[in-house]
């Protein structure tokens, strides 16, 4: 056995091991990431590293794994190097790995050898199946520097005796040991005068022009659709005057175009002034029938349908932010038949404008010479002869759009899902996060992907497994599987959609967040609650909504959102610890209410209880959930000691007061009578009110003159009169004829506040009940907050507040005996002292 695979056998055993401690699938390499690709039809990841290529199963088990660098070499050194004496031990970037599943290969570009090819097993990429370094300057198609970027799709050619040929597009940067060719048609067989990996098409000036330099191309994507090829980069405009400012463009070509005529250059803008003006990544995706109608209802996209593909691109600014843009295929196909089609039939003009001009190339403005016919842009739409290559739109033409998402610091990778008919955007930061952003109509980030974030920047392949159901995550040396979703990890409703995930739901007769497909009858109104909608099955009202805690009855819930529960379903309510059966018509719920004796205390200082009430369904599932109050009339007398009757008519729970009792009872309308005081009706309790005056002073009793009405049924009483203050004393007074009573008064004393209320408590003496008093005072001290004299003359005169010269303090007048002097004394200066500014510290 080699070194080298004993070597790879332990690292693979290492690998398993760790795998098996994570709580996702994982795969860490010793070296940088720099492409994953995968198989559609097998589902393995291919994912080419710096000096290895590694082929992983679906859950990125390493299933082979070989090394591809580094070996010698030099940019300097045209392949094979064996005589080349500046080759030196030379890392290999993969620049370029491209699927060819009808033949069950692999192909694989490095850096190496000026960016040539090899081919490998599919099934298994340690067996080479082509690999050759004599070919010369034909069969160089990537790039030996690692900043410059290269992307590939597979393609097919005709030659001229109509035989179908597999070949690969490949466009890329520039590197100064490159070939020049920014787009090339790659053969992948040796026949003819072709050798393989041969450029077969040299006509365009997209391959061989000198002044690829000047342009600074980063290639970031490339899709195929409807028999075009499209290209996503970006450049500077290459003028001298321009600087090296990026523009972003889309390019398109016809597939079968071999000429490259039909190749043509739009320029896409993200925002007005275009501040996001760079591409780092792209999705091409269906919209879902959501975000199609918000698109078209915006009016900045055209029309657009659920089945309308839409380019997706995340843009960098020149100072680190960045944005999401979206961009219609059939905008921008409209938009290059508009460019095209005024090349051929108004001279390259648009509304008086020139609107095209050729890129690459030192040709004057006047390109499109020739007035065609208008119909030539659909009869010619690959171009031919009739069409000028290769063409731009220039500035005033691009397609422009505003984002639907911007932040601070760089995206760098993008991928687009659609869930129930609504877009979800996964978006990769240099931070090593992934945003999940909900494309509604006012899209937000509504979380992040799970798993460990080392920090590192999200690679731009940004992938789901062939089943939508997990997402890999590249980072510079790890990838992670994680899933789109974890609805499961929400146990109730309120934390299910306050998730805002368009994946997620509360599957109502479930009792689980799910994913809608995993909800059994939810197409059913209301049986799977879309999260971002934020709604959960709520309780609406209760008939009747509330009962005394003395009795039992039906109770009729009204639940509007409630599923349809089918013959077969079994729905309770519950009661606290009390179920009982239910039954439901037009989405209200009939239960019975609880045993008073089942019923819990009612809690001090409350005059009810709640009691939880929940709906299940069958196997006891949680349907919704509220509270019951059940009151307790006696108990309204709590709240204010003072008034018991009033306390009692007043409450929310059509109490009536008996004022022989001297009780708080349930309404009962077959009980009447002058000393029943029904609800409502506080006017008519038997009271004490309007005392006279309303200002007390402290230090001297003052008479308080007060009312009474509805006493009737006290005559001949006497009664008691007291307050706390008064530290329980009180005084007696009787009620004969008149509704007036008096109060001799009381020497308060208090010195914590200027002033406070006094409310005074009135006693039947015989049976100590109160009646309702609502006599309430204000006790006022003179001297708080006015120990001098000047304070003191400037009270308020209701206060009757004097300066007492003998006593030296601001007292009410009738406590002084001495005459206040008409103006205050000057002050005197009875002492100095010394400080320093620390003892104010």
């Amino acid at each position: 056995m080699k070194v080298e695979e004993m070597a790879w056998r332990w690292v693979l055993a290492a690998i398993l091991a760790t795998s098996s401690l994570s709580a996702f699938n994982e795969f860490t390499s010793d070296t940088l990431i720099n492409n994953v690709v995968q198989d559609p039809i097998t589902s393995r990841l291919y994912v080419g590293t710096v000096n290895a290529l590694y082929q992983l199963d679906q859950s990125l088990l390493p299933e082979a794994r070989t090394r591809t660098g580094p070996e010698l070499d030099n940019r300097q050194c045209t392949p094979p190097v064996t005589s080349c004496e500046e080759a030196v031990e030379t890392d290999n970037h993969n620049k370029l790995l491209l699927i060819h599943p009808s033949k069950d290969i692999l192909i694989v570009c490095g850096s190496l050898y000026r960016g040539i090819c090899s081919l490998r097993n599919l099934s298994n990429v340690e067996q080479v199946l082509y690999f050759n370094d004599n070919k010369g300057e034909k069969s160089y198609v990537a790039s030996a520097e690692e900043s410059v970027s290269v992307v590939g799709v597979m393609s097919y050619y005709f030659s001229k005796d109509k035989e179908n040929f597999t070949v690969f597009l490949v466009a890329k940067g520039y590197g100064s040991h490159d070939s020049t060719k920014l787009i090339s048609t790659r053969i992948l067989q040796d026949i003819q005068e072709w050798v393989m990996f041969d450029s077969i098409i040299e006509a365009s000036a997209v391959q061989s022009n000198p002044f690829t330099l000047r342009y600074l191309h980063d290639f970031r994507h490339v899709f195929k659709d409807e028999g075009f090829v499209y290209f996503l980069f970006s450049r500077t405009l290459g003028a001298q005057d321009s600087g090296t400012k990026n523009f972003t463009f889309i390019s398109r070509m016809c597939e079968n175009d071999h000429n490259y005529y039909s190749y043509t250059e739009l320029q896409l803008n993200c925002s007005a002034g275009n501040k996001y003006n760079k591409v780092q990544a792209a999705y091409v995706a269906l919209p879902g029938e959501a975000l199609a109608k918000n698109m078209s209802s915006s009016g900045q996209y055209g029309p657009v349908g659920a089945q309308d593909k839409v380019v997706f691109v995340v843009f960098s600014s020149d100072d680190d932010s960045s944005a999401v843009c979206m961009y219609p295929l059939r905008a921008i196909n409209q938009r290059l038949v508009e460019i095209i089609g005024a090349c051929y039939s108004t001279k390259g003009q648009i509304n008086n404008k020139s609107a095209v001009y050729s890129p690459y190339s030192s040709k004057s403005d006047e390109l499109c010479k020739i007035e065609n016919e208008k119909g030539m842009v659909t009869t010619q739409r690959c171009g031919a002869e009739f069409l000028p290559s290769p063409l731009a739109s220039r500035a005033e033409f691009a397609l422009a759009t505003n984002p639907v998402f911007t932040k601070k610091g760089l995206m760098t990778a993008v991928a687009v899902a659609v869930e129930t008919e609504h877009a979800v955007a996964f978006l990769g930061t240099t931070l090593g996060e992934v945003l999940k952003l909900h494309l509604s109509a006012s899209p937000e980030v509504y979380g992040r992907a799970p798993g460990e974030n080392t920090g590192d920047k999200v690679n731009k392949n940004l992938l789901f497994d062939t089943s939508l159901t997990h997402l890999y995550i590249t980072t510079e040396k790890k990838i992670t599987k994680v899933p789109v979703q974890a609805c499961h990890l929400k146990t109730d409703c309120q934390s299910c959609v306050a998730q805002k995930d368009p994946y997620c739901g509360w599957c109502v007769l479930q009792g689980k967040c799910t994913r809608k497909g995993d909800c059994p009858r939810a197409e059913d109104d209301n049986t799977w609650l879309w999260s971002p909608n934020q709604q959960c099955v709520q309780i609406l009202a209760f008939n009747p909504p509330n009962l005394s805690c003395r009795k039992t009855q039906q109770v009729v819930i009204d639940i509007p959102s409630l599923p349809k529960i089918g013959p077969s379903d079994i729905i309770e309510c519950r009661f606290g610890s009390n179920t009982s059966e239910a039954v439901v018509m037009d989405q209200k719920v009939t239960c019975a209410l609880p045993d008073p004796v089942n019923i819990p205390s009612t809690p001090d200082k409350q005059d009810f209880v709640t009691m939880q009430v929940k709906i299940l369904v069958n196997d006891g599932i949680e349907v919704t959930s509220s509270e019951y109050k059940f009151y307790n009339c006696a108990a309204t007398v709590r709240k204010s000691e003072n008034t018991p009757c009033i306390a009692c008519v007043t409450s929310e729970w059509q109490c009536q007061w008996n004022a022989q009792d001297h009780t708080c009872s349930d309404r009962d309308d077959s009980v009447d009578g002058v000393h029943i005081i029904k609800a409502q009706q506080a006017d008519s309790c038997p009271q004490f009110e309007n005392p006279d005056p309303h200002l007390i002073p402290v230090g001297h009793p003052i008479p308080i003159s007060f009312q009474g009405k509805n006493l009737d049924i006290y005559k001949d009483h006497t009664f008691k009169i007291g307050t706390e203050l008064m530290k329980h004393m009180e005084e007696e007074f009787t009620f004969n004829e008149g509704l007036k009573f008096n109060f001799k008064g009381y020497e308060f004393s208090y010195d914590k506040e200027q002033e406070v209320n006094v409310s005074f408590h009135i006693k039947d003496r015989d049976s100590e009940k109160k009646i309702d008093s609502t006599l309430t005072v204000v006790l006022y001290n003179c001297s708080l907050g006015r120990e001098d004299c000047s304070l003191c003359k400037n009270a308020d005169h209701k206060y009757n507040c004097v300066w007492c010269a003998n006593m030296r303090s601001c007292v009410y007048r009738k406590l002084c005996r001495s005459q206040e002097p008409a103006q205050c004394p000057n002050p005197k200066i009875t002492d100095v002292r010394t400080v320093s500014l620390s003892d104010y510290h």
